[in-house]
Formats: C-alpha cells, sequence, structure tokens
C-alpha cells in the first residue's frame, strides 16, 4: 500500500509527461508540403485554383493517384525537396469525401524475443508487431483500452537464454506512442513423449523505481536502449489500482527507443517461448508520407494533410489540395448524344439496306431449299414411275417365262430364268427404298423408324426368322437428311443380313433408342455367334462388317460388333443426331 500511496502522490510528474505528449499547441516553424502528385505513374503539374488553393486535374478512369507530402519549414513552396523536417511530428491526411478518419502511413512497434547461446551472442530474433492504433486509443496510454498481444517462438538450436524488448521501430519513420503492461513469458520444456508439464511462468513486473516515480526512472530489471534511450519512459497505469507502465514516446522518424529486459531466461533448444502482454498504441509516419487512391469517380475532393503530436493530436499546421475528377469530352453524355444526332439518319438507312439484305438472301435461300425439295420429289415421283415399274415389269415377264418353260427347259435354264427373276424383284425392292430415301416428305426420324421397322419384318419374315421389336411409342420428329437416313438403313440391313445368312438363329431383335442429341440402333440374333478374330480379319478385307464401321464413323458415330453372352451376336450402332431442332411432322 505504501508504494501505491507514493505513486499517487507523484501523479503531478506523469500529468506533465501527459501534457508533454498531447499538448495541442500549433508549432509555426514546420508545416506539412505536397512535394509531388503523381498520376498512372507520371507526374503531373499543381496549379492554382480559383479560390488560391493548390489544385489537381486528372481525368476519370486514371487508375492510381499518389500525393506525397513531407514535413518541412514556414515558408517554404509546395514541390520542395521533400526532407522532412524532423521535428517530431506525425503526418495523416484524408480526403474528404472517401475517408471517414484522418489516415496514417504503415508504421508499427515490435515485441521481440531475443535468443543467446552459452557465450553470450544474439543467435536469433524473432518479433511481432504492433500496428497504426489500438481500439479505445484516447490521446495517451494511461486513458486507453490496453488490448492483449501474444508472441510465440521455439527456441532455436544452441539457445541458452532469451530476454525481452519493446521497440518503437519497425523498419520505417514512425512517430507514435506505445504504453506496455502485464508483461509474461512463459516457457515449456521440449516434448519428450510423457505427461505434458506445465510451462515456466515469469511475471516480468514494472515495479516502483527505488529513485522515485519519475518518467525517466528506471525499473528493476529494465534498461533503456536504442538510438535514442530517452524515449523509453515509465507512466502510471489507473486500472486496477495505479501502477508503472513502460511507455516508449518516439517523436523522432529517425530514432527509436529500446525497453530490454536486463534478464536473461535460461531456455533449452526445442523450449515453446510464449510472451504476453497488454499494449495501447497510437503509431504513424512522419517525415514524408504518400497517399493512395485508386480509381476516383468523376467529381471535386478536397486533400488535407496535417502535422500531429505523437499521441494523434493535431498541431493545427496543416496543408490542402483541391483535386478535380473530370470527365474528358469524348466521354461526355452531350458529345455522344451530338454524335448519334448526326449519325442516326445514316446510320437507319444503312441498318435498313444492310437488314433487306440479309432478308433477301434469306429468302433466297429458302428459294433454293424449296426447289431442292422439289427435285427431289420428282426424281422419287421418275424413280418410282419409270424405274420401279419397268423393274417390276421384268420381273412379272420372268415369271411368265418361268412357267412357261416349266417341264420343257432344262432345270439350269429354269434356274437363271429364276434368279433374274429375283434379281428383278431385289432391284424393286432397292429403288423402292432409294425413292423413300430421296422423297423429302421422310427427312425427320419419326417417319424413318416406321419405315425401318417394316423392311426389317418383312425380310426377316421372308427369310423364316422371327422378329422381335423395342422401338418407342413416340419418336421425336427430329430432322435427318436423306444421305444420313440411307446410311442408316444399309447399316441395319447389312447386320440384320449376315445374322440371318451366317448365324442361323431363331430370333433376330431390333431395339431403337433415342437419348438426348444420341440415336443408338442395336441388331441381336440368337444363333451361333461370331468370333471376334474372324471379324477384325473380315474388316480388313472390306466386307461387310467394314462397310457398316466406315458408314458409321461417317456419320460420326461408332459400330461395335460383339458376341452375346447367352450366344450370338449383337450389333451396336451411336450417331450424334445432326439438329436437337424439333420439326413439324410432314402429312
Amino acid at each position: 500500500m505504501a508504494a501505491v500511496s507514493n505513486l499517487i502522490r507523484m501523479m503531478p510528474a506523469f500529468t506533465a509527461l501527459a501534457v508533454c505528449w498531447s499538448d495541442s499547441r500549433p508549432l509555426a516553424a514546420a508545416v506539412p508540403l505536397v512535394t509531388k502528385v503523381v498520376v498512372d505513374g507520371r507526374e503531373v503539374p499543381v496549379q492554382p485554383a480559383g479560390d488560391g488553393r493548390p489544385a489537381v486535374r486528372l481525368p476519370v478512369g486514371a487508375r492510381r493517384l499518389e500525393i506525397h507530402v513531407a514535413e518541412g519549414a514556414a515558408g517554404a513552396v509546395a514541390r520542395a525537396t521533400g526532407e522532412a523536417a524532423g521535428g517530431g511530428h506525425r503526418l495523416r491526411y484524408r480526403l474528404e469525401g472517401i475517408d471517414e478518419q484522418w489516415r496514417d502511413g504503415p508504421a508499427h512497434a515490435r515485441a521481440l524475443l531475443q535468443f543467446y547461446d552459452s557465450a553470450g551472442d544474439t543467435i536469433d530474433n524473432l518479433d511481432t508487431g504492433m500496428h497504426g492504433e489500438s481500439v479505445d486509443w484516447r490521446g495517451e496510454p494511461e486513458r486507453s483500452g490496453f488490448r492483449p498481444y501474444r508472441l510465440e517462438a521455439v527456441a532455436p538450436p544452441l539457445a541458452d537464454r532469451v530476454t525481452v524488448n519493446f521497440l518503437s521501430h519497425g523498419g520505417n519513420e514512425l512517430v507514435g506512442i506505445v504504453g506496455v503492461d502485464e508483461i509474461e513469458l512463459a516457457i515449456a520444456k521440449k516434448p519428450t513423449g510423457g505427461p505434458t508439464a506445465e510451462p515456466t511462468r515469469h511475471r516480468l513486473v514494472i515495479d516502483h523505481p527505488p529513485g522515485g516515480a519519475h518518467p525517466r526512472a528506471t525499473p528493476t530489471g529494465w534498461t533503456r536502449r536504442g538510438s535514442r534511450g530517452d524515449m523509453a519512459l515509465v507512466g502510471i497505469g489507473p486500472q486496477p489500482e495505479p501502477h508503472p507502465i513502460l511507455v516508449l514516446f518516439d517523436d523522432d522518424p529517425r530514432r527509436y527507443g529500446n525497453w530490454s529486459l536486463m534478464e536473461r531466461v535460461p531456455v533449452e533448444p526445442g523450449d515453446r517461448v510464449s510472451l504476453t502482454w497488454k499494449a495501447a498504441h497510437s503509431l504513424g509516419v512522419g517525415g514524408a508520407i504518400v497517399a493512395v487512391y485508386d480509381r476516383l469517380e468523376a467529381g471535386s475532393y478536397w486533400f488535407r494533410a496535417g502535422l500531429f503530436h505523437p499521441g494523434g493530436g493535431p498541431t493545427g499546421a496543416e496543408t490542402s489540395l483541391a483535386i478535380e475528377v473530370f470527365v474528358p469530352w469524348h466521354r461526355r453524355s452531350w458529345v455522344w448524344a451530338a454524335a448519334f444526332a448526326l449519325l442516326a439518319g445514316p446510320a437507319v438507312a444503312v441498318a435498313r439496306s444492310l437488314a433487306i439484305r440479309r432478308i433477301q438472301r434469306r429468302l433466297d435461300e429458302v428459294e433454293r431449299a424449296h426447289a431442292l425439295e422439289r427435285e427431289r420429289t420428282r426424281i422419287a415421283r421418275d424413280l418410282h414411275d419409270e424405274v420401279g415399274a419397268g423393274l417390276t415389269e421384268i420381273a412379272m415377264q420372268n415369271f411368265w417365262v418361268y412357267r412357261e418353260m416349266a417341264g420343257t427347259a432344262p432345270p439350269a435354264t429354269l434356274e437363271r430364268v429364276e434368279r433374274a427373276r429375283q434379281s428383278a424383284v431385289d432391284l424393286v425392292r432397292s429403288v423402292d427404298a432409294i425413292v423413300w430415301a430421296v422423297n423429302p416428305a421422310n427427312d425427320t426420324l419419326d417417319r424413318f423408324v416406321p419405315y425401318l421397322t417394316h423392311a426389317v419384318e418383312q425380310f426377316l419374315d421372308a427369310a423364316g426368322v422371327r422378329a422381335r421389336l423395342d422401338v418407342p411409342d413416340e419418336v421425336p420428329p427430329v430432322a435427318i437428311e436423306g444421305a444420313m437416313r440411307h446410311s442408316l438403313f444399309r447399316i441395319v440391313r447389312e447386320a440384320v443380313n449376315n445374322a440371318v445368312k451366317h448365324g442361323r438363329p431363331q430370333h433376330v431383335g431390333l431395339a431403337i433408342r433415342v437419348a438426348g442429341s444420341r440415336l443408338t440402333i442395336e441388331v441381336e440374333d440368337d444363333g451361333v455367334g461370331i468370333d471376334p478374330q474372324e471379324a477384325a480379319a473380315a474388316a480388313g478385307e472390306r466386307s461387310g462388317l467394314e462397310n457398316m464401321r466406315r458408314r458409321s464413323e461417317e456419320l460420326g458415330g461408332r459400330c461395335i460388333v460383339a458376341a452375346r453372352p447367352a450366344g450370338g451376336t449383337i450389333v451396336s450402332v451411336e450417331v450424334p443426331l445432326p439438329t436437337a431442332v424439333v420439326q413439324e411432322s410432314r402429312p
């Protein structure tokens, strides 16, 4: 209690220190200066606006705006050398309309674990940063809220000791204040496979200095280091009761302070070292900063840069820059409206002419398509009426010749007459198939499937083989060309003919499936089957199997011939449908 009473009695000394780092009186000897403005990597001139303030204009769409600000002497002009005056001020900036608060350049203080070997030489440093301004900062550590921090490390090889440092140095021109409290160092031994031992905890107490409570007193076990040791001060934390805290008051962007623990705590390689503490801080940059803004929208802005005390309080020294983001003339709406008005008439005329030409080309294409269909219809009619009728007459004449010569002509002669009649009948069927394929009225899948199944049934019935059909109840009227129908018909007829001729089956099945844009046709029989090696050899001789495969490949599909597990052969043909457009069925 006596120590607490002494601290309370010495509060005026700490109050004087608080005034030192929260003083907001302006210093006329230093002012912020805009030294350079860069747009997309190119420096642009700074010109006076109508009210006398400096101004910058840049086009909308500029990717990056950089404003360079430096602390300079009073009376200096903008665009000076950019050398910082080093007067112990923080440079902060904001762009009205964009930034809600003052912004700092990137700056951070550090907490550092320093490891030594048994000879006392430094072998490793591990650190973490404290950035920007902590939550609930109120101008000085004594009145601010502290937040917890943690730094964890593994003791490196050869490590024998470790110590703790708090530095106002993070590799930049830092200006600011850091308050540190409740410091603890915990060391957990390297796991050895047994139960995990509790870590050894070292509470690094900041005690009441023996020489009395004063900002420049030195707590037991701590020492000041850094390029400016007088930046390391002692403050008073009021909660939970008044007690000393470590403070780093950095008012020089080129130098730094350091509170260092004098004790070197024993460690062994592989130990886990944890440093915990609480801190309140406000950190910024002095000397010079660069404010960066990306892709500003069109409009007028007001950029402000000011000098602030290390704790964030304003000094009153400030400069400003008017910024106008304008729309280039060729991107303004009235220019486009005028251009549209000038070009609308000719553009409409050109568009109308092009539309008429497109319509005329389309009409010509439709007319050519209709003419082609009329020609195909004529060819189909002529084939049926002339070639088909002529072949039918030849078949009938051969039949009557056969009947008249029966019993009188030699058997070989009768056999030749019968073969001639049968050839004529086969030609009639072929002509009928060609006529059906040529007729444009049959250019849909729903017309092709009934014709194919009827032709297969007729062929199998004449051969004395029973047919099994597996056909969808509804076939989509997808448009298919005559060449495709003809190739598919020839493939199926060849497969059925091979089944009857070589397999000697009792049943032959025909299955047709339509799935999306794929058409699958399967012909299977329960005959003697097919040897894969014989099928491959026959394919090399361009037999019927080779023709089936070739026709399938020409249609963009494939044909697979394989033996059925239960005996017999299965021929599977899968081809893509040429279009997914469903057309109306023709009468």
